[in-house]
């Protein structure tokens, strides 16, 4: 039945993880994974999610399926999140996902049906999911410049040169902050630069919305989304609630479409349902109950934002602390980039080679390409990770 099939692409970050799980170390630094832990190596349940699990345990009435479009108040109240109740003057329209992925697929399963020769613009480089979901769809993937990796800042001129060249046959997939794999952030006047010019070259935006409140807050975290929400006439977002709820594994994420046609956008969204309908039919309510318990329960509300703070302020902090270590270690300014980065990863300018040797000789584990998960660090662990990059880097 199977014995033609190939092996498939595999996935760099699962056997990372796997070999970092063996390596009893005990100066073992796990960096692969993009999960929060605290200083103790843990990624913890947030109070305010335990306090709604309590709760939903006593008073949840059912585990009847949802509709198709899932829960319609956990879908407003996330609508409302990540638009920041901002965009009055067109329609918006989502459901419920197992989690960002999913709804990432599902916007470009859509997008295949309705222009199935529309090429997905990804930045170099990018989240190593897009181009393995953009690809097993059978859109045409193609790269915009991003990082500069000889001054690990952004290539501006170069971003905004390449997108100024798209048009109505391309759409261009952005993050929407704390960009995955980078931690480079687009400026609130980059932002106005590219929706000025989606606007004028009509290529279609997906903005994809992971870490909303760990970057530089909740805010301002969604101002890029909004700038290009108020100027271009339709959009597309994939939404997840797995990093700024902690909820990895119970996959909760939101898929939107923004257009200025009520009637085609309400197309749009029985569209994605019907999408979803051969993969999941519906999605899981667990941890969407939760999130709309949380959202709707003041008490619980406040203690979340108090606790995602907190995590923005720690990852800030982690920061800090080891681009000054690496500045005493080295020296030089070369690693100050961290700290100006946001959100949960870095790529460190090492080659693959360079990031083998850290594994292999220094049990510091990151990513081929260098990227680094700083959300995963431990206090404690700096100094010896800042002197194992500048031994090895």
């Amino acid at each position: 039945m199977f014995a033609n099939l190939p092996l498939p692409q595999p996935d760099e970050i699962v056997p990372l993880m796997i070999q970092a799980s063996e390596d009893h170390r005990a100066e073992k630094v796990d960096l692969t994974v993009g999960v929060y832990r605290d200083d103790s190596g843990h990624t913890p349940i947030m109070r305010a999610v335990r306090e709604a699990e309590k709760y939903l345990a006593v008073n949840r009435t059912t585990k009847s399926y949802v509709g198709p479009l899932g829960d319609p108040i956990f879908v407003g109240l996330i609508q409302e999140f990540a638009f920041q109740k901002k965009i009055k003057s067109k329609f918006i329209r989502g459901i419920q996902t197992p989690g960002g992925s999913s709804a990432l697929s599902l916007i470009l399963n859509l997008i295949k049906k309705a222009q199935p020769h529309m090429t997905i613009w990804v930045s170099d480089p990018t989240y190593a999911n897009h181009g393995p979901t953009i690809k097993s769809i059978g859109l045409k993937l193609k790269e915009y410049p991003f990082l500069n990796r000889e001054t690990n800042k952004l290539k501006t001129d170069s971003l905004m040169s390449a997108l100024d060249s798209l048009g109505p046959k391309d759409a261009v997939l952005l993050h929407g902050s704390c960009h995955n794999p980078t931690g480079l952030s687009l400026y609130e006047a980059d932002w106005r630069k590219i929706a000025d010019i989606a606007q004028k070259r009509g290529f279609f935006p997906i903005i994809d919305t992971a870490y909303q409140g760990l970057g530089s807050g909740i805010k301002e975290d969604a101002k890029g989304l909004i700038i290009m929400a108020e100027k271009v006439n339709h959009l597309a977002v994939s939404f997840s609630c797995s990093k700024n709820f902690g909820l990895y594994n119970d996959r909760v994420g939101c898929a939107f479409l923004m257009g200025t046609n009520e009637q085609e956008i309400n197309i749009a969204q029985t569209q994605l349902a019907a999408l979803a309908r051969p993969c999941h039919w519906v999605a899981p309510q667990n941890g969407s109950e939760i999130v709309r318990h949380i959202m709707l329960t003041p008490q619980l509300k406040i203690m979340w934002l108090e606790e995602l703070s907190a995590m923005k302020k720690r990852i800030a902090g982690l920061r800090q602390k080891l681009a000054l270590v690496l500045q005493n270690e080295t020296q030089t300014k070369k690693y100050d980039f961290i700290a100006k980065n946001s959100g949960l990863f870095s790529i460190l300018p090492g080659t693959p080679r360079q990031m083998e040797i850290l594994r292999k000789d220094y049990a510091v584990y990151g990513l081929d390409d260098g990227r680094i998960n700083i959300a995963g660090l431990s206090k404690n662990k700096i100094s010896y990770l800042a002197k194992s990059i500048a031994t090895v880097i």
